[in-house]
């Protein structure tokens, strides 16, 4: 008798498994169901006939300009805002210049922040200076801010400017708020990241139009004004085409970035050909807490192919870490 009450013990238990297990199934294909019909719901909302709006380039707020003499006979051009809100420094990519923010200048110094941007050694504006004496990105920009009477601010970098940032990030940690890094792994030499670009990009890719590589092909389609003011804007951020290099004051490495406890946000372009969303995440991994933004459609040069969103992202994040 204790043997059948414990077979039929046995039998109920296989068959209540049985039956969770089906239930559960059937609950989680019905979840499935449903993100995979939200998910081509939203696709179908998004994918109707209207393109972005490409606003032209605004008229820029009133700004001081200047240029800091450094040694060796080398100096660095900048605009500032001025006021009374807290600072905000753009550091601009290898194809930029000072020039590169129009559509950032007016709207940052109008959310009440005061603005500034700068050119590095030998792009417009700023003489290169000796090619014996080529400074570092850190000290450059903190002799900048020190002329400026800034105590603390915050940072933004895009591609190149990126190293700028984590330059500045890992020898002045104390004087930052916060950091903003677009399109760039600023500076730093990650084994497992950085190898990949060999594989991405092909060994012609230099020898590419600056507009191909900078710009997303959706933005040079539909907004061709706007790449012919980018090319004006990248033509003179050369300068006179004197150029001598530089390098990081600091060592860069990912353990002095999360030392820094600087609070971070990674922006990327969804038709980045340089640096793609997925290389941007693996970056932002690194440094707990950080956010992430990936722009749809835009490239390279995100603050100028899709500027409202961008903008407003930054704004937001910037008002969270005063």
């Amino acid at each position: 008798m204790k043997k059948v009450v414990e077979q039929i013990s046995t039998g109920r238990r296989i068959l209540l498994k049985k039956a969770t297990a089906i239930t559960t199934l059937a609950v989680s294909s019905t979840m499935v169901s449903n993100r995979v019909q939200a998910s081509a719901q939203d696709t179908c909302e998004r994918s109707d006939t209207k393109d972005l709006s490409y606003l032209p380039s605004p008229k820029q707020a009133q700004a001081t300009e200047g240029v800091l003499p450094l040694s060796g006979g080398a100096g660095l051009y900048y605009w500032d805002t001025g006021g009374e809100g807290p600072a905000v420094v753009l550091s601009h990519p290898g194809r930029g210049s000072a020039l590169t923010w129009p559509y950032q200048q007016p709207v940052l110094s109008a959310a009440g922040f005061r603005v500034i941007a700068y050119s590095r050694r030998g792009y417009y504006g700023s003489p290169a200076g000796s090619a014996a004496d080529t400074g570092n990105y850190a000290d450059d920009l903190n002799a900048l801010i020190s002329h400026l009477n800034i105590n603390k601010f915050h940072i933004l970098g895009l591609a190149a400017g990126g190293f700028a940032v984590s330059d500045y990030a890992v020898s002045y940690p104390e004087k930052l708020l916060s950091m903003v890094i677009v399109c760039s792994l600023f500076g730093l030499w990650d084994k497992n990241i950085d190898e990949r670009l060999d594989f991405i990009l092909p060994k012609s890719f230099a020898g590419l139009p600056p507009e191909f590589k900078e710009l997303g092909a959706s933005y040079r389609w539909a907004n061709p004004k706007g790449v012919s003011q980018w090319l004006d804007m990248e033509e003179k951020s050369r300068g006179n085409g004197q150029r001598h290099g530089q390098k990081a004051k600091s060592n860069i490495t990912w353990e002095k970035m999360r030392a820094g406890n600087i609070p971070t946000f990674f922006i990327a372009g969804g038709a980045d050909l340089y640096q793609p969303p997925s290389m941007m995440r693996a970056a932002a991994r690194e440094i707990p807490n950080s956010q992430t933004l990936v722009v749809a459609e835009a490239g390279h040069a995100v603050q100028w192919e899709q500027p409202e969103l961008f903008n407003q992202a930054v704004i937001n994040f910037f008002r969270k870490h005063h």
